[in-house]
């Protein structure tokens, strides 16, 4: 298999998680996202020398796609905001649950972008040794970040 094969293989294998991260990190139409989807190919494409295969490559994959969107949402000066998209939906009509939900919305769209990017990855389902590896920090660290954030989160949610 060639180099390029190899990539459009990784991409396709990939694909749904790139439109998420894409979707997670900018607040823009939906019409967009496609566009979003081809910068971070592109990006992924011009950095795919630097993959080692050290990580799985959806840690490295996460890790290029948020660095992307991160500094097109600066340029663009975007916020990044969660989308309902990120959050468990109440699968009934209780209003205490999806209040809470927005609640948490609201406050987790508060955080700093470096704090938002641990919790979005840790939403997504990456373990905390996959999160260091795609924000270039130690396991302690992301584990120490993590549970001040929610300690955070919990502070501001509970008063």
């Amino acid at each position: 298999m060639s180099r390029q094969e190899a990539f459009v293989d990784m991409i396709k294998q990939h694909e749904r998680m790139i439109l998420k991260v894409c979707a997670m990190y900018s607040y823009c139409p939906v019409s967009d996202l496609r566009d979003l989807y081809q910068d971070a190919v592109v990006a992924l494409w011009e950095s795919y020398d630097s993959y080692k295969g050290l990580s799985k490559p959806s840690t490295w994959i996460y890790s290029v796609v948020m660095h992307t969107m991160l500094n097109k949402a600066k340029k663009n000066r975007m916020k990044v905001v969660l989308t309902d998209e990120q959050l468990p939906q109440s699968k009934d009509e209780d209003y205490d649950t999806d209040q809470l939900i927005d609640e948490l919305r609201q406050v987790v769209n508060k955080l700093p972008d470096d704090e938002k990017d641990i919790v979005l990855m840790y939403m997504e389902g990456f373990d905390n040794q996959e999160i260091a590896q795609a924000k270039g920090s130690s396991y302690g660290a992301v584990a120490t970040r993590l549970t001040r954030i929610k300690t955070k989160l919990r502070k501001i949610m509970n008063p």
